[in-house]
């Protein structure tokens, strides 16, 4: 569980990196007045991130719960 937390955390690490690149290149092409769509597709592509990190935190959330509860029921049988 412990690398399924990691996991979420360095794609979390990795989204705010790509937030932090399009907003700095979308500021320079809009300093220069230069915007030949590069700005709406990484805007497309960020967007489209964070909705598969959305996805994958529920998954690993739901995994992490069943686990949880798959260790619980072995230490019960075992106990027994």
């Amino acid at each position: 569980m412990a690398h399924l937390n990691q996991a979420a955390e360095r794609l979390q690490e990795a989204l705010d990196r790509l937030e932090q690149a399009v907003d700095a290149r979308v500021g320079n092409g809009a300093a220069s007045g230069a915007d030949n769509g590069d700005s709406a597709e990484l805007r497309s592509a960020l967007a489209a991130a964070q909705k598969q990190n959305t996805a994958l935190q529920k998954a690993a959330s739901t995994v992490a719960t069943r686990l949880d509860s798959t260790i619980a029921r072995f230490k019960s049988v075992l106990e027994a």
